[in-house]
């Protein structure tokens, strides 16, 4: 799980604006974006703005009612080897 950006608000798109914190290294497009409690908040969709400062566009799956809460919020990216053993653990619960 690796730090991604905070969560600045919530767009007439229905995505979420988050301020990129760490460097850009791969295209993170299609990875989930989750909380610290690991929950699973977001798709990265786009990186907008300059190189310095990148903003991510992340396409919102928590309900549209809830979504204002999580401004402010610190994010975290998983990997598709991440999000397997998540699912794969929670699965044996």
């Amino acid at each position: 799980m690796k730090r991604f950006g905070r969560i600045v608000k919530v767009t007439r798109s229905r995505n979420f604006l988050i301020k990129i914190h760490t460097r850009v290294e791969r295209d993170p497009k299609d990875l989930k974006v989750v909380t610290q409690k690991m929950e699973i908040i977001g798709v990265v969709r786009d990186i907008i703005g300059r190189v310095e400062r990148p903003y991510a566009l992340v396409k919102i799956l928590v309900p549209l009612h809830l979504a204002e809460n999580y401004v402010g919020t610190d994010t975290y990216l998983i990997t598709r080897e991440e999000e397997k053993k998540l699912f794969r653990r929670s699965g044996n619960v």
